[in-house]
């Protein structure tokens, strides 16, 4: 066997190698992260049954209203199951969107909020989340397609006359900040994000620093990538920062100064990448993650009220 021969079998197993541990690696990181059923699925379920007080989730408050299941799908043939209240006769619509892995029934604070200040309410439940089909999780990026969608039926349920605030929190949030790229109907009038992350790939990768001890880089080029094939997106291209700078609408940033999981300076990133005219933030002073609304249930509720009456 030649000199040439062996270095070109040793350079295939090298290849070969490499593009197992890749595909291996690459499903690991969207089995663990992004697929529904998954690791990180768990431990957030056991996360929130234990801070029910703390976030004041009340699964019971439901029972109170009649709201109705409505089938859309979604641009990829997906199922998707948000659920409506009409709220009397009122022509105002809030679009709620839920965080990773959480369920519409956790924002009954929120769904409160909106109900008391007038507005029909619209809950999604997102790709690979609740009643939904979708294996995995589109961590706003797919959603923000969802959610064009649902304005859609929105329209079609409620009347195209209606006037229609998009709210999110947490990765609904940055859900709310993808969309606010696109090109949304002249119904759509306001926009708020709670808690928001700048970019996907940055969120990862600030709580894999935060986590893990290996090194970061070579982990997330495999997980970005990967997440392409297997997905249908790539974490890079999941960012808010470029899609807010096309924003045509006024949007609040809510933030709590002690956020860890959505590390708090990503606030400022939000804002600074909006437009000046359009743009307005709201911190609350320790407060971690997904803890404003509850801790803060008056000021929260007159902050957003303020900003839906500008015009």
């Amino acid at each position: 066997m030649t000199t040439f021969e062996i270095i070109s079998i040793i350079l295939a197993v090298v290849i070969l190698i490499s593009v197992i541990l890749y595909l291996i690696i690459g499903e690991i990181c969207c089995r663990l992260i992004l697929r529904r059923k998954s690791v990180a699925e768990s431990v957030i379920n056991y996360q929130m049954d234990n801070t029910l007080n703390l976030y004041k989730i009340d699964y019971d408050w439901w029972k109170n209203f009649n709201f109705e299941k409505r089938e859309i799908i979604s641009f990829d043939g997906l199922k998707l199951y948000p659920v409506f209240y009409k709220n009397n006769n009122s022509r105002k619509v809030a679009i709620i969107i839920h965080g990773y892995f959480a369920h519409y029934t956790e924002m009954n604070q929120y769904a409160k909020m909106f109900i008391n200040l007038g507005y029909n309410i619209v809950l999604t439940q997102n790709r690979a989340h609740g009643d939904s089909e979708g294996k995995y999780v589109g961590m706003g990026w797919l959603d923000r397609l969802d959610i064009l969608t649902l304005l859609d039926e929105v329209n079609n349920y409620f009347g195209s006359d209606c006037e229609i605030v998009v709210f999110g929190l947490s990765m609904g949030a940055s859900t709310v900040c993808m969309l606010s790229g696109e090109k949304l109907p002249t119904n759509v009038t306001h926009l708020i994000a709670d808690c928001g992350y700048s970019s996907v790939y940055e969120e990862f990768t600030t709580l894999s620093k935060r986590f893990t001890k290996i090194s970061i880089k070579p982990l997330m080029f495999i997980f970005n990538s990967y997440c392409l094939m297997r997905c249908g997106y790539e974490l890079k291209e999941a960012d808010c920062l470029k899609q807010l700078a096309r924003c045509k609408l006024p949007i609040l940033f809510i933030h709590g100064d002690a956020d860890t999981f959505v590390d708090y300076s990503m606030q400022d990133k939000l804002y600074n990448a909006t437009p000046k005219h359009l743009r307005q933030k709201l911190t609350f002073s320790r407060c971690g993650h997904a803890e404003s609304l509850p801790s803060n249930i008056e000021e929260y509720y007159k902050e957003v009220e303020k900003f839906l009456n500008k015009k």
